[in-house]
């Protein structure tokens, strides 16, 4: 089966990703910034550092909203981007006349709070605008602090680091938006592809239970008039050929999911079946147990147990066989044993398709397992074990 994780999940996620890497990173901006400043203020008199720590923290508080449930709202993330473009200004206009005269708009004290702002702005695009949120965050964090530098003589200088971090999430939402464009035009062909392999598996089950259904019907009872002497069949024949049809019929039924009618006569017809062969089957423990499995279980485990006590009749040279169900919360275990000439399994030719197909591949259809226990001249003990319902 094809495994597809959901686009628009992936997007989401994706988004969620980069906003909330976004929103720490400025803020680890934000705070190296600060601390630098609050040292500075502790090797000199004044009181100039702690209004600009002010600002910062106003400005980490507006990235705390942004990023919060409020930050989905329009109205609110356009208040959060005046109070920004002020509070920046307001920032430059109190830590550049602290600079050094040659000091210019892309000191330091002034890059990594613009890198803040523009990344507080991938935050706003994940639910806003994308590429258009990061332009707008660049020009409120990169003109306000231009324009005061120029006003109190220092000058203006191409902000590179500001620039690369801005340039770099364009980049990274324009890839992330084509790629996005890129899955949603393949969805179509993927979906196809996994109905493609649904069908395939349901056309798999069916030829499965068909080459079971024809090895336990129609070769059996071919394999039973081979072997009579030429002329009319006997009742008894004319009597297994019907049942076996009619096993046919209720099996292709109940493997298209009918509710079966009667979920107990399943295992009493397969045992029924094999005394038809002259096969002398006793029957013991918890049989109850059986009415708790559906009916597809039901009839798979039916038809298993019927084509164990078939080999039986057909190969081990006995003329008895014992069947006996074992019970627990979960699961029930039916084990058919005997006391036959037994068999090497590894050595069972591929064309016999009995134990393969009609018991194994019935079993394991259905969600349980089989186990053999044989040897030559030691007999054979097959155990079935399915869930119950």
């Amino acid at each position: 089966m094809s495994l597809v994780f959901p686009n628009a999940l992936a997007a989401k996620t994706t988004s969620l990703a980069l906003a909330r890497g976004s929103f720490w990173f400025g803020i680890v901006c934000l705070s190296a910034v600060a601390i630098s400043l609050v040292a500075i203020q502790a090797d000199s008199s004044g009181a100039a550092a702690w209004p600009a720590v002010g600002a910062l923290l106003v400005l980490a508080g507006l990235g705390v909203l942004v990023a919060s449930e409020a930050g989905t709202h329009a109205v609110i993330v356009g208040a959060a981007a005046v109070v920004a473009c002020v509070t920046i200004a307001g920032y430059a206009a109190i830590v550049l006349p602290g600079l050094r005269s040659f000091d210019t708009s892309d000191a330091i004290f002034l890059s990594l709070p613009k890198i803040a702002i523009v990344v507080f702005g991938m935050v706003v695009a994940r639910q806003f605008t994308g590429v258009a949120s990061v332009v707008v965050a660049f020009f409120l964090a990169e003109v306000p602090v231009v324009a005061v530098s120029l006003a109190v003589g220092h000058g203006y200088a191409f902000d590179v680091p500001a620039f690369s971090c801005f340039a770099a999430l364009v980049l990274i939402i324009t890839l992330l938006k084509v790629s996005r464009v890129r899955t949603r035009a393949s969805e179509p062909e993927l979906s196809r592809g996994s109905r493609d392999d649904r069908v395939a598996a349901e056309l798999a089950r069916a030829e499965h239970v068909s080459s079971a259904m024809v090895h336990d019907t129609i070769l059996n009872e071919l394999a039973v008039v081979g072997t009579v002497a030429p002329g009319t069949l006997s009742d008894a024949a004319k009597g297994q050929i019907l049942r076996s049809l009619a096993v046919r019929r209720r099996g292709v039924m109940r493997n298209a999911d009918v509710t079966a009618d009667v979920l107990g006569g399943d295992l009493a017809a397969a045992v029924e079946h094999a005394r038809a062969l002259g096969l002398e089957v006793s029957v013991a423990g918890e049989v109850g147990a059986l009415d708790s499995l559906n009916p597809r279980t039901s009839v798979a485990l039916s038809l298993a147990v019927q084509q164990c006590l078939a080999n039986v009749a057909a190969h081990a040279r006995t003329g008895s066989a014992e069947l006996t169900v074992v019970a627990t919360d979960r699961e029930v275990c039916v084990m058919v044993i005997d006391s036959g000439v037994g068999f090497t399994e590894s050595e069972t030719h591929p064309d016999r398709l009995g134990l393969r197909q009609s018991v194994r591949g019935r079993i394991d259809a259905v969600g349980g397992s089989v186990q053999v226990w044989t040897s030559p001249g030691a007999g054979t003990a097959v155990s079935m074990l399915v869930p119950r319902a």
